[in-house]
């Protein structure tokens, strides 16, 4: 169906439309090529329609966004280390493309990882998933979290030791104003949707500190003022308070992770109109309770600080109406990746189904669209069933305002898959 203009009536449905706290019932939606034509009242006549999906009372909703993911981190980042051959990185995660679609996403945002390739290929048809924006290579300091080197390893700058992160992509190693500026023009160049950087401490790298402050204030607005001559944003990978104020201060919009931020940080991050991107089940013990990618106790003594913060950190966001999205940093494993919809089982200690709901759907939809001119989907809204919007669509068996718990079920709950007009599966 894509690309073409036939007109699809989807019926028999109630309607989360994305911003609504209740379903809409009563109404039918209509469909023509690849985008939402209207909303109508439930009964027209079958006939006017090229095609018609009868949805057996499920629920009817956009399709879900996960805006902090690396599909290019399909192995654990030791295992990526030592391999050399790049087109066996390229098949898994084009296959965990495809799997990410079919748990019921389709966009994703990738924050720092190789997925230009992968994009262009599932944009272009050979390959299967969910809408990819992408920020290619992230930047960060040397020593800094993006640094996943073994510290014996010897600097290339002064030695000529190639680095595999950066020979891959994953990460450019960039010190300095001029060198923060060139590797942003490089990820421009490359038609990268945002810029991401590191101003703060990681729980997976080994050897810096996660309250250790990276990029000074310079490199920070450096990376911004590139960003926003371009028409897009930056997005910084920092969990603490310090890290997150040289972020804010200086023009970055989202906050990625922020989970040790604090309650006067959060009250700016309102003010400045930024978003906060943090995780709820990647830190929980369920999901690092023998998880091999957080296997060194140097990773888990920092997975215990971050886990030790969130709760005030998701508590304060509520509380000050700041703009949260729905992303899960899922990496490293398939198990991992397979986890990816527990995210709504540990969210909902601190939201709403519906406010969830919206997170996961039209606030992430907000979110994408910072890419502004950049964006690499333009011309209609994502995340939102209305009139003009993507046909980015699922039919859920159930009601996930009542139990949100039905969204962890994909493969049996998920009855239609829908992106960009096309069913991707359907079951009805």
């Amino acid at each position: 169906m894509a690309g073409s203009n036939d007109s699809t009536l989807i019926k028999n449905v109630s309607i989360f439309n994305g911003i609504s706290d209740t379903l809409i019932t009563g109404k039918d939606v209509v469909l023509e090529g690849n985008k939402i034509k209207t909303i109508i009242e439930a009964g027209d006549k079958e006939e006017k329609y090229d095609h018609v999906i009868d949805g057996g009372g499920g629920t009817l909703m956009p399709g879900l966004s996960d805006v902090h993911t690396h599909l290019a981190l399909c192995q654990p980042p030791p295992v990526l280390l030592n391999l050399r051959r790049w087109d066996y990185i390229g098949a898994i995660m084009t296959n965990e493309a495809e799997r990410y679609l079919m748990r019921g996403f389709t966009a994703v945002r990738d924050v720092g990882g190789p997925t230009l390739g992968l994009k262009q290929a599932i944009d272009d048809g050979f390959a299967t998933g969910p809408r990819i924006f992408s920020s290619g290579m992230g930047l960060a300091q040397t020593g800094g979290h993006g640094d996943m080197r073994n510290p014996n390893a010897q600097s290339k700058y002064f030695v000529g030791e190639h680095f595999r992160f950066t020979d891959l992509g994953y990460f450019a190693l960039a010190d300095g104003v001029a060198e923060v500026q060139k590797a942003c023009r490089e990820a421009l160049a490359s038609q990268v949707s945002q810029i991401k950087i590191c101003t703060g401490g990681g729980v997976t790298s080994l050897t810096d500190p996660l309250y250790s402050v990276q990029y000074t204030p310079e490199e920070v607005a450096a990376a911004v003022d590139e960003a926003t001559r371009y028409g897009t944003y930056v997005a910084a990978h920092v969990h603490t308070d310090e890290g997150i104020n040289v972020a804010l201060d200086n023009g970055v919009k989202t906050i990625e992770h922020g989970l040790l931020i604090q309650e006067d940080t959060l009250k700016k991050l309102v003010d400045t109109d930024a978003w906060i991107v943090p995780q709820s089940y990647i830190v929980s013990h369920e999901a690092n309770d023998g998880n091999p990618t957080f296997a060194d106790p140097i990773q888990k003594a920092k997975m215990d600080q971050a886990r030790d913060g969130s709760t005030n950190c998701f508590k304060w966001a509520k509380q000050y109406g700041a703009k949260v999205a729905w992303g899960t940093d899922m990496f490293g494993t398939r198990e991992a990746y397979d986890n990816t919809n527990l995210e709504f089982k540990t969210r909902a200690e601190y939201y709403s189904n519906a406010d969830q709901l919206k997170q996961v759907t039209s606030a992430n939809g907000e979110l994408l669209a910072l890419s502004n001119l950049k964006h690499p989907y333009p011309g209609a809204k994502l995340g939102v069933i209305e009139a003009g919007a993507y046909a980015d669509l699922l039919i859920v068996d159930g009601n996930p305002i009542d139990d949100i718990m039905v969204m962890l079920d994909y493969e049996n709950n998920f009855k239609l898959i829908m992106k960009d007009g096309v069913a991707y599966k359907n079951t009805l």
